[in-house]
């Protein structure tokens, strides 16, 4: 796994050749570039224009560099995969689920998109921190990939969707969020959980999936925050979540909060992103 921070030297043409239609994303905080704060006003300053970060997420970064490829973003801060088990809800408002999201955010969607899933976090997160959720009923990790396998059926169903890019569910178990005490049992439930979903999801038939190994990248970032001139040992910018009190060098930090990575971070992720598509999808994002 190797690491891409020039940003100069990833930068593609606006003339760019693709197959795709376009690039529809059904996501998490992660990936939200504000869909959350239209419906509820969170996250508030000096979050990023209602980003759960500092700046731009990853698939905005992505975006600027595949300047004519159409990406529709549907990530939403605290999604989890099915709001029946377990949700999230601010000031009032409850974020959609990986399942809502697909059922009634019109997309347009079609048989020649890519529909890109990176989703689970707060599902996994709501096992080992059920008092930051409302949890509607118990639930494992196996219903967590049932609910993906669920929803992929739906966009096939709906959309005649036929490629799919999962993500792995990212190795928050390093992140200020999780207790030490709990680190252990949240790697081992992080890995579980990724390794079940991608074998049920490999196992539907009619569509193709790729992988993009973002889980592998985070940890080698992790590994080395210096690369990104970035440390982890100063903890996150701010505390928990949603707090207005940032701290003085927010450039320095890898965590912006107690859950999510800084925009520098979302910067070298969609730079590493953008060449994970140019090489998975060669004729579809080809920069040449």
């Amino acid at each position: 796994m190797h690491l891409i921070f020039a940003a100069a030297t990833l930068f593609i043409s606006a003339t760019t050749a693709h197959a795709f239609d376009k690039i529809i994303a059904y996501a998490d905080s992660y990936t939200d570039n504000g869909n959350d704060f239209r419906g509820s006003k969170f996250p508030p300053t000096p979050y990023y224009e209602g980003r759960f970060s500092n700046g731009r997420t990853w698939l905005e970064e992505v975006a600027i560099q595949l300047k004519d490829v159409p990406i529709v973003n549907n990530g939403h801060g605290g999604a989890t995969t099915n709001n029946n088990q377990v949700k999230s809800v601010f000031n009032g408002w409850t974020v959609p689920s990986l399942l809502d999201q697909i059922d009634t955010i019109p997309v347009n969607g079609t048989e020649k998109d890519l529909y890109i899933i990176y989703i689970g976090y707060n599902d996994l997160n709501g096992i080992l921190n059920p008092n930051q959720y409302t949890v509607v009923r118990n639930y494992t990790y196996k219903n967590v990939a049932d609910n993906v396998v669920n929803g992929i059926e739906k966009i096939k169903e709906k959309y005649n969707g036929k490629e799919f890019l999962l993500m792995p569910v990212p190795p928050f178990d390093r992140f200020p969020v999780i207790k030490d005490s709990d680190k252990p049992r949240a790697k081992k439930l992080i890995n579980r959980y990724n390794q079940l979903m991608i074998e049920k999801v490999k196992a539907i038939g009619d569509i193709n999936v790729n992988i993009m190994d973002d889980h592998a990248w985070f940890e080698t970032a992790l590994d080395h925050p210096e690369l990104f001139g970035l440390r982890t040992d100063n903890g996150p910018c701010i505390p928990g979540i949603g707090n207005t009190n940032e701290c003085s060098d927010s450039d320095a930090h890898f965590y912006w909060d107690s859950y999510h990575p800084s925009a520098k971070v979302h910067r070298n992720l969609g730079y590493w992103a953008t060449e994970q598509l140019k090489s998975l999808y060669p004729d579809e994002f080809n920069a040449y």
